[in-house]
């Protein structure tokens, strides 16, 4: 084959593959379903994050246990893990707001965090005394020792927390949980293994991905809820989406293009009081007071004290793939018939050049001996 007909369809193929992958990428999974039915067959549940923090410092055994379950309500936990496996109850990556240490949780081991008081006054609020970091298998222990029929919400922080968390609950009293305790991450390689070890401990509890806003770099929030490319692509094994109020507020018909689909919904940075101006199927609620330091109430998080805006609200990364996509597509086809071209000229071989010369000459000479006998006639 002629060798501008080779690099032009290697051209063109170059430009078709990732054409083709730009529109799986963008179409395939937009209407994908949860892994287990749960619109309208499931919830609504209500959890109460990191516990009732009127009543103590959050995840603390105090404010989980004493301040949530045994006032009848199901207490939500972060679950994090430590240096040497260990695996505690914590919301922070630093240790720095609620224990005044720099460092971040993985990097301290088991010993370190159970003897690390937690601090009196967090956010500027002042608790009546200190509290402790309590380790998440006699936290679950007590939750359902208290009420076996109780909801846990396992916000699980990393891998490594998954195997502990399953395995304190299987060996609770909780021994029927699939109605109202759920597990929740928003980190892909955590969904997908919780799928597997729970299956693998014969649990059946839904899976949540919550998904934050400002956290998924130039594409944004709102490119992954029309794609569905997370929950699709990259961590099946989810049946809820968990959305911030913000984000509720702004975009109602894509939310409802989900519970079409089967997914249920929930919904954090709300308090008790807000609950009733929407409608999820998962509620988590801020049972906490008012932060002096923060600019609005609510639960704190690492870093300086800021009001969470959902401003990854825009498709522009979506329609800039769409037209790459199209280009491309365009300039592979545009390509390929460039090649076909190129390849029809070149099945004319030398020899077919040179016979078509030939002929030409002898007409030429055909054409040049009748012009002769023609002036020769005219002589005469």
């Amino acid at each position: 084959m002629n060798l501008k007909c080779v690099c032009v369809t290697i051209t063109g193929v170059l430009a078709l593959i990732p054409s083709i992958f730009l529109f799986i990428f963008l179409f395939a999974f937009q209407g994908a379903k949860p892994d287990t039915p749960c619109a309208g067959q499931w919830g609504p549940v209500t959890y109460y994050q990191r516990g009732n923090l009127t009543s103590s410092q959050e995840n603390t055994f105090d404010a989980v246990v004493t301040g949530t379950v045994l006032n009848g309500k199901n207490p939500g936990i972060d679950v994090s893990v430590l240096k040497d496996g260990g695996v505690v109850l914590f919301h922070d990556k630093s240790m720095a707001r609620m224990t005044g240490i720099d460092k971040d949780i993985k990097d301290v081991t088991t010993e370190e965090a159970l003897s690390t008081p937690i601090l009196q006054v967090i956010d500027g609020y002042q608790y009546s005394s200190t509290n402790s970091i309590p380790e998440i298998e006699p936290v679950i222990h007590a939750i359902c020792n208290a009420d076996e029929t109780i909801g846990i919400n396992f916000d699980t922080k990393a891998e490594g927390a998954v195997d502990a968390g399953v395995s304190a609950l299987k060996t609770s009293n909780c021994t029927d949980t699939s109605d109202n305790t759920i597990w929740a991450s928003p980190y892909p390689g955590v969904v997908k293994l919780l799928k597997k070890r729970l299956k693998d401990a014969g649990l059946d509890n839904r899976i949540a991905m919550y998904m934050p806003s400002g956290e998924y770099s130039f594409l944004g929030l709102k490119f992954f809820l029309k794609t569905r490319l997370l929950q699709a692509a990259f961590a099946p094994g989810s049946s809820i989406i968990e959305l911030h109020k913000t984000v509720h507020d702004a975009e109602p018909e894509l939310i409802q293009s989900w519970v079409d689909d089967g997914w249920c919904i929930g919904i954090w940075g709300i308090t008790p009081d807000e609950m009733s101006a929407y409608t999820a199927d998962v509620y988590i609620l801020d049972e906490a007071p008012v932060f002096p330091n923060f600019v609005e109430s609510g639960l704190g998080k690492d870093g300086e004290p800021k009001k969470t805006v959902y401003e990854d609200n825009s498709l522009l990364a979506y329609h800039i793939l769409i037209g790459a996509a199209v280009f491309l597509l365009i300039a592979s086809s545009v390509l390929f018939f460039v090649a076909v071209k190129i390849r029809k000229y070149a099945k004319r071989t030398p020899e077919s050049e040179n016979e078509d010369d030939s002929a030409e000459r002898i007409k030429e000479d055909e054409d040049q001996d009748n012009n002769d006998l023609d002036y020769k006639e005219d002589r005469v």
